[in-house]
């Protein structure tokens, strides 16, 4: 049976940034209808055209009286107001004079997100396996099946702020919470809540299918990962920034990049890629260029690949870890009982 074993670099949102949101109020209208704002937020509500607007809180034209704002009827005319921190998650409103025409409007108020640390992955027979950034959104999706025994645990740590973590999963899907040592079954697909400060565990086995997406602040102005797939049997491992990706069979991935930096590599077997790779066997700093590059793998390939651009440096095997010179679930379950905060 082939192993892959994956410590993904740590994957982060920043705390967002207090944002201004412009909602005009047209004759019968508000436009945007719905705005999606944080707490910390200001929405400026700006008079365009017809009769006095007002903003009141309320559903069916039933004031709740949460909200109350007089837009001043003038061109140019405004009035804002700041997200509280503990606004509800939703605000309905509409204008008073005008509601019975249709004239409402929606707030969906979302928390502001935390710092989410991927601190152990492990990961068996995946087919396949995929990791990408898009936007602000990260995603990893595993399916796994029975014939080649697949299984896989994502563990993670929320800090600075609570993490949503959207999830999809089928089949024997377990989510686990160390600090109370209790298991949940996930089954059809929803948000989970990570507490900042906690550490918690995805685990699956046999046939599945999982996905995890959440948001992330790419790292601009240097090379980052951006995509990784790996289809059947390989390995992919890690200790802190180093990377090791091997294949012994007809196996394909692909990692991709986004952003302009240097990275240290080396490479080995049948690595092909319109980067200039280090010599077979060599370690040396590869130019990623702004855009997005692929590294392909397939049959029997190997290479390293340090992050933060170093030389790699030190000796052995980065995920033996207890240094006994086998690599096995030893030495996975030293990282767990160590498992600290991932970060400086």
């Amino acid at each position: 049976m082939k192993k892959l074993t994956i410590l993904l670099p740590l994957l982060f949102v920043a705390p967002a940034v207090a944002e201004t949101h412009l909602v005009e109020a047209y004759s019968m209208s508000f436009v945007p209808e719905v705005v999606a704002v944080q707490p910390g937020d200001v929405i400026r509500w700006e008079y365009v055209t017809g009769y006095p607007h007002d903003v009141t809180s309320g559903s069916k034209c039933s004031h709740d009286g949460y909200l109350y704002l007089d837009i001043p009827d003038m061109p140019g005319g405004f009035v804002e107001w700041t997200v509280p921190e503990d606004a509800p998650s939703e605000i309905p409103y509409f204008c008073e004079l005008h509601c019975g025409n249709g004239m409402t409007g929606m707030i969906n108020v979302e928390l502001p997100q935390g710092i989410l640390n991927i601190g152990i992955v492990d990961i068996v027979n995946p087919v396949p396996m995929v990791f990408t950034r898009v936007g602000d959104i990260e995603t990893i999706s595993i399916t796994g099946d029975n014939y080649s025994a697949s299984s896989f645990m994502i563990g993670v740590e929320a800090e600075d702020l609570d993490v949503d973590v959207d999830w999809v999963a089928s089949g024997d899907i377990q989510f686990y919470q160390p600090s109370s040592e209790t298991y949940t079954a996930l089954n059809g697909s929803g948000t989970q809540t990570l507490l900042s400060g906690q550490k918690y565990a995805f685990i699956g086995d046999g046939i599945f299918d999982f996905e995890i997406s959440f948001y992330s602040f790419p790292d601009e102005g240097n090379a980052y990962l951006s995509g990784l797939s790996l289809n059947g049997n390989g390995s992919i491992t890690s200790s802190g920034d180093m990377f090791m990706f091997r294949t012994s069979t007809t196996t394909t991935g692909q990692m991709a990049f986004d952003g302009e930096g240097a990275i240290t590599m080396s490479v080995g077997g049948n690595v092909t890629s319109l980067l200039t790779l280090p010599p077979s066997g060599e370690e040396g700093s590869v130019t990623i260029p702004a855009g997005t590059h692929y590294l392909d793998f397939s049959d029997f390939a190997f290479m390293t690949m340090n992050m933060n651009g170093g030389d790699g440096g030190g000796d052995g095997i980065p995920e033996d870890v207890n240094g006994d010179c086998v690599v096995d679930v030893s030495d996975l379950l030293q990282i767990i009982s160590a498992w600290g905060s991932t970060c400086p």
